[in-house]
């Protein structure tokens, strides 16, 4: 729009005024107007964008025929997905160059590492150092976020670039088609729809699923084949890994399941025992409650998790592996928003399959377990739970070469290795930070944050800054679009649109994410930076008790992740798991009121204690049931300590849980998305109030 003078601007917007005074107003000339000034008049769905049709479309490129040949520009009309692909402006014309086309999701996008380190860049760069004849350009089209549905159809667009080779590193992403076609497919929806209904055969539910998600990769794979056939372009489908060994399941996956009789209490003991035995490195007792744990819920993660623990200890590496991979694969039941992953039931169709339709593969599993010498791959290889570090990049790059030098008949000479490729010292620092957020963000422990956090520091030390930032920011109470540190990072550091979304909290969700906060702490400390002292007032003055009533209910006082659940969602905080913990800002030596209002909706009128405790002493129970109940009560000032205090709610192990009535099992198979987990999990308790005051104020008047 050309920038036009304030006067001409002014008589523009006084017809426009006079017009819409009108009692018949020219709707022509206002909408004449409106556009001089700026404004959108034509509806959206409606107003002809300058691109080209679907059909000449490569995701954001479009056609560019110039005297040389065809290029492909990027669209300005889809500016808003740019930074989901390769940070390249246009793509030429076909040259003398073997052409390689590789397209995925975010682990080939270089999550984390883009744009400044990518597969396709480490690629290209190798392959072209140790090729003997030919010469080759890597064409990067991968997506972040893209689906099985996604990549059909821009493996179909890809042709038109004329390829010599499809590489393709994608999979992660494929439960969303998964849960789609079961969603459209009313074949599929009534099969899993009965599974449900048979809450307690979890195996009969899981095979299957699984037996659908077998038949949607053969057709993908049928389709890869279809679309190449008689063009004599191989295809190389490189299999993703999971970050097996440091990467558990999330607080979301880890909610407790409706378990009928005597089960969930069965299932709580089991877990205190294995935990118990786990912490006193008593590994057979372990096994047997773990053990346990998987026969009363197999669809529940953390059993295989504690099992894959002991193994490790014991050195027993193929065992570990095979528990965590079948925790890892309990997302299959959508318990919730689960991380993006490879699922052994997607890797298992391709390995058998993939010949039968002209695929060569490369198994990145069996890859990485070789170079480990048979050990599980872990943060020296992943980033987070999918995404591969430097090294982990390399060591792909080099596989995916080894196929395409097969392919084309040519010896690897091996003049340069791939661990020479590295990325920017200032790359590395970005990545491993963002990768402490990633992780924080999907509920992940103290250790692998401060992992990240001290790399990104040994990387480049001009990161402390970012850091310090971001502390400020995620301490505060304001929602983090509104901190004026979000602008101060946005603008001192370059290259964030990529990731500017993982600074952005989900509506009416921010946490104060303290463990990653104390985790840039102990990092910083380490080189020298103590913004320990800093972050503690801004903490008492933000969120102290003594400065305001805390609503305990706010996320900021009870997050730990973004792991949100995903079925219905109700007025009331819903504690799915038999220990609530909470957060709150105290002085030492201050007394503090709690005003709470709960209840337990499976109870009935039976009333039952339910311990409340400060900083793990008890300071009363309460009497509840079923009914809402509101209890007002004082913890002395000697349980409180400086800073962050944990308050804990203990709710009691049902005795008995009436199995999936016939009702529901009706509403399982009819809605399958909120009804199922609505259904599937236990609701120990809810609150629908808890605030907390200082000692020192008045305004509370106690029972």
């Amino acid at each position: 729009m050309s920038i036009r003078s304030t006067e001409h601007t002014r008589k523009i917007a006084a017809e426009l005024a006079t017009r819409i005074a009108e009692s018949s107003p020219d709707t022509q000339r206002m909408n004449e107007l409106l556009d001089e000034l700026g404004y959108d008049t034509v509806p959206k769905e409606n107003k002809q964008a300058p691109t080209a049709d679907n059909a000449d479309r490569i995701g954001i490129y479009i056609p560019d025929t110039q005297s040389d040949g065809t290029y492909y520009v990027r669209d300005i009309a889809m500016k808003d997905r740019w930074s989901f692909f390769a940070d390249i402006p246009s793509i030429p014309p076909k040259s003398e160059r073997k052409r390689v086309v590789l397209l995925g999701e975010s682990v080939a996008r270089g999550f984390l590492l883009d744009p400044g380190f990518t597969p396709a860049g480490v690629l290209e760069q190798y392959i072209n150092a140790n090729a003997g004849v030919n010469k080759y350009e890597v064409i990067d089209l991968a997506e972040t976020n893209l689906g099985m549905s996604g990549l059909k159809e821009r493996c179909k667009q890809a042709l038109a670039l004329q390829p010599d080779i499809i590489l393709i590193l994608a999979g992660n992403n494929w439960r969303d088609d998964l849960v789609e076609l079961i969603a459209t497919d009313s074949t599929y929806y009534q099969t899993i729809g009965e599974a449900l209904s048979r809450r307690e055969d979890t195996q009969y539910l899981k095979a299957k699923l699984e037996e659908i998600f077998s038949e949607l990769v053969r057709s993908f794979l049928s389709y890869l084949n279809e679309i190449v056939s008689g063009k004599n372009i191989p295809v190389i489908f490189a299999i993703p890994e999971f970050n097996l060994l440091h990467c558990r399941s999330t607080p979301g996956e880890k909610f407790v399941s409706r378990l009928a009789g005597s089960n969930i209490a069965d299932w709580l003991n089991a877990r205190t025992g294995a935990e118990a035995a786990l912490a006193e490195n008593e590994l057979d007792r372990c096994i047997t409650y773990a053990t346990e744990m998987i026969s009363l819920d197999p669809s529940h993660p953390y059993g295989y998790e504690l099992l894959a623990e002991c193994n490790m200890k014991m050195e027993k590496w193929d065992e570990a592996r095979q528990y965590l991979e079948q925790g890892r694969d309990t997302a299959i039941f959508c318990r919730t928003n689960s991380k993006p992953r490879m699922y052994s039931i997607i890797r298992e169709t391709i390995l058998k399959e993939a010949a039968r339709y002209n695929i060569n593969v490369l198994d990145i599993a069996a890859l990485f377990k070789s170079h480990l010498k048979g050990k599980i791959p872990g943060s020296d290889l992943f980033l987070d739970y999918c995404h591969f570090t430097a090294e982990g990049t390399q060591l792909v790059a080099e596989a995916i070469a080894g196929h395409i030098f097969e392919l084309n008949n040519e010896e690897n000479k091996r003049a340069v290795a791939a661990t020479a490729i590295k990325p920017e010292k200032d790359v590395s620092a970005r990545a491993h930070f963002f990768a402490a957020i990633h992780n924080a963000h999907w509920g992940q422990s103290y250790d692998i944050l401060y992992h990240h956090c001290i790399k990104a520091l040994y990387a480049s030390q001009h990161i402390s800054r970012f850091m310090i930032y971001y502390c400020d920011m995620i301490s505060r109470s304001t929602p983090n679009n509104l901190c004026k540190t979000l602008a101060t990072i946005l603008t001192e550091s370059t290259g964030l649109d990529r990731y500017v979304h993982a600074l952005i909290h989900p509506r009416n969700a921010k946490s104060m994410e303290l463990e990653l906060v104390d985790a840039i702490i102990a990092a910083l400390k380490k080189v020298g930076v103590n913004i320990q002292t800093y972050i503690d007032d801004l903490r008492k003055k933000e969120h102290s008790v003594e400065e305001q009533q805390i609503n305990l209910l706010d996320s900021l006082y009870h997050a730990t992740s973004y792991d949100e659940y995903q079925g219905t969602k109700t007025a009331c905080f819903q504690a799915r798991d038999n220990y609530t913990r909470f957060y709150l800002v105290a002085s030492k030596g201050v007394p503090v009121s709690f005003n709470i209002s709960l209840r337990m909706p499976e109870q009935g009128n039976a009333p039952v204690r339910i311990p409340l405790t400060l900083n793990d002493q008890l300071i009363s129970e309460l009497e509840i049931d079923g009914s809402w109940t509101t209890c007002t009560l004082t913890a002395a000032g000697d349980l409180c300590k400086d800073g962050i205090n944990t308050i804990g709610l203990h709710w009691p192990a049902p005795a008995q849980v009436q199995a999936i009535n016939n009702g529901s099992k009706r509403q399982i198979v009819h809605n399958i998305g909120t009804a199922m987990l609505d259904t599937i999990y236990y609701v120990f308790g809810e609150i629908a109030a808890f605030t907390v005051v200082s000692g020192k104020q008045n305004h509370l008047e106690l029972n």
